[in-house]
């Protein structure tokens, strides 16, 4: 290494400058972190680079270790840029020249790749299933994952005719890129695919007649990449096909060593020997909890061939790789876990009672879920808007969150929003049982959507919302979407602004969604506030000379704009007219003609009949 520009940073002060970010973005497991190998050129993929506040945490998870209780900060020209160990002795660095390039010495810590990858074995027309290929730029962290290593710090990069197209490894386990999309695989390399675990699923044997759903077959050609995904193995590096009447149709595995089959007799029976390899169906299983007599609702009962499936998209296993299916009489009927090892049962006994010890697996209802953006912290769901455990992966799912390798994440953590929420950097579900725990803001609380009607006012000079009619930063991202915001750049905007009203608001320009925290901030007329609708709390009456609203029923002229709003009225020329009027009643009403908000300070005003007061019901 090139000991240019170095520092000793104590961890100590590492930890305690970063406090919000480094210590708490990977406190995880190793999963979370791949440690490339020691190779000329080698680096992180872009956007799986760690930060400098995040390095130790990252780095000695995968067992890198402080130097005299420092790491090691430089602007070298011959290491990885970012985070990274040194490959001798294995102590933690971070490069601060982007421009600089591994000599070989260096091993790149990287964030783990969402998507998991599987090496496939070498075999005739072996290739990646449709939608399952990795992009060039994902390749080489990819297939390192998997055992593949980098030629003279490359990848090598071409357009064959005798292999299959995109990422694949050499028999000598380098790493390849293959641009022809007509490319086929001789049989002497292995490709590397996105891993179809959560696509893929193995029905247990033995019953006879086993087979997948119809719509539910796998392609001969996607056969294998699934097979392998659910442990399959490929007999001497080739898929077995045939035509046999004793075999379920389509993609199967023999148990005796898993060999991956492809049956093409359409009408082929199980004989109760073979494992049919399945797509995983539009089935989405909820977990009850353990409870004396807790069953099923008989329209949510999981079948005897979807209950592997079902159960094991929730947490469940086989246990010693058996499904577990009997008549027995302190269980609940249909598909469910034994609490204490999550394994795997279908119960056959219509009239059995769960004695308290086992988990019912049911057909989920649909779920709505609202996910509050990350960028600040303390964010977390509202009061009563939770979603409980064993709601949590459904809600999740609903909002674009995923297992991380199939786990379910259940913590007591302290810089996560308690109850359900996203990691942001992955989509990772997780449930947070600390009630007292704080969002350090790298976590999406994961929330139950609320029955929030809002009205968007028009923005003019010190409009804001009426007196109990705000939203809270929680509720904002939702209320504002309803009458038309977005985020930013995906961001939602959050701030003490002295010229925006206090509260939920969107800015006009782009309809931006913003939070003003700043109580004293008075609108300059550019912002649009989102409040709470108080149309179930106005009435407009008809412009009738005299017409006013009865004592006791005026709204104030601080809630006036919000009032008269939800009954169809607007600002004129983005101005709230005020006066002391003696031809208009007094307090807040709208002008029939152009429906413009006034009010009225005047209490011996007396309507002429072009007026139409607002007043509460």
């Amino acid at each position: 290494m090139t000991r240019g520009l170095i520092s000793l940073v104590p961890f100590a002060l590492l930890m305690q400058s970063h406090v919000l970010k480094g210590a708490n973005a990977f406190t995880k497991t190793e999963d979370d972190v791949t440690l490339l190998a020691p190779a000329r050129g080698n680096t992180c993929t872009p956007g799986h680079d760690i930060l400098e506040e995040d390095c130790i945490a990252a780095a000695t998870s995968v067992g890198g270790e402080l130097r005299d209780g420092n790491i090691v900060v430089g602007n070298w020209a011959d290491t990885p840029p970012g985070c990274f160990l040194e490959a001798s002795d294995k102590t933690i660095h971070y490069g601060r020249n982007p421009g600089s390039v591994n000599n070989g010495r260096f091993q790149p810590v990287c964030v783990t790749p969402s998507e998991e990858a599987t090496l496939l074995q070498a075999g005739i027309d072996m290739k990646c299933t449709p939608g399952h290929d990795f992009l060039k730029e994902d390749c080489a962290t990819a297939a390192l994952s998997v055992g593949g290593n980098l030629r003279d710090g490359e990848m090598v990069i071409g357009e064959w005719e005798y292999t299959p197209f995109g990422c694949f490894l050499g028999e000598d386990k380098a790493i390849h890129f293959g641009t022809n999309v007509d490319g086929k695989n001789i049989g002497n390399v292995q490709p590397v695919c996105k891993t179809a675990q959560d696509e893929a699923r193995l029905l247990p044997a033995p019953w006879s007649g086993a087979k997948c759903k119809i719509g539910h077959d796998f392609p001969k050609d996607g056969c294998a990449a699934a097979a392998l995904s659910v442990g399959g193995k490929l007999r001497n590096g080739a898929i077995i096909v045939g035509g046999y009447p004793d075999s379920p149709p389509g993609c199967f595995l023999e148990p005796i060593d898993n060999g991956v089959h492809y049956n093409t007799n359409a009408d082929g029976v199980n004989n109760g020997q073979f494992q049919p390899v399945c797509m995983v169906g539009e089935l989405k299983a909820e977990l009850v909890p353990a409870g004396q007599g807790t069953k099923c609702k008989p329209e949510l009962e999981i079948s005897k061939e979807d209950c592997v499936a079902a159960a094991s998209s929730i947490g469940g296993t086989l246990r010693n790789g058996k499904f577990r299916v009997g008549d027995w009489d302190r269980t609940p009927s249909g598909c469910f876990l034994q609490k204490s090892d999550k394994a795997i049962h279908f119960g056959r006994n219509p009239d059995s009672v769960n004695n308290g010890q086992f988990e019912p697996v049911c057909i989920a209802q649909e779920v709505e879920a609202i996910i509050i953006p990350n960028l600040h912290e303390g964010t977390k769901c509202t009061p009563g808007y939770d979603f409980t455990i064993e709601e949590c992966i459904l809600a999740g799912a609903a909002v674009g969150g995923k297992l991380r390798r199939r786990k379910y994440l259940v913590g007591d953590w302290e810089h996560t929003p308690s109850g359900c929420f996203l990691q942001f950097n992955d989509k990772a579900i997780h449930f947070g049982t600390n009630p007292n725990s704080r969002n350090n803001g790298y976590f999406l609380p994961v929330c139950k959507p609320g029955p929030i009607e809002a009205t968007l006012l028009p923005g003019g000079h010190g409009v804001k919302c009426a007196e109990d009619h705000d939203f809270s930063k929680e509720e904002c991202v939702t209320a504002g979407k309803i009458v038309g915001g977005t985020l930013r750049d995906g961001k939602f905007m959050v701030g003490e602004w002295s010229n925006a009203p206090y509260g939920c608001f969107i800015d006009p320009s782009d309809n931006a969604i913003h939070y003003g925290r700043e109580m004293d901030g008075i609108n300059i007329g550019a912002f649009q506030p989102v409040c709470k609708t108080a149309a179930h709390e106005a009435a407009l009456l008809p412009a009738q000379p005299g017409n006013a609203c009865e004592q006791g029923r005026d709204f104030t002229q601080e809630d006036c704009i919000v009032a008269a709003t939800s009954v169809g009225g607007r600002l004129r020329r983005g101005k709230y007219l005020l006066g002391d009027w003696s031809h208009t009643p007094h307090g807040c009403f709208i002008e029939a003609k152009d429906k413009a908000i006034h009010y009225s300070s005047n209490a011996d005003g007396h309507n002429m009949g072009f007026y139409q007061p607002v007043c509460m019901y």
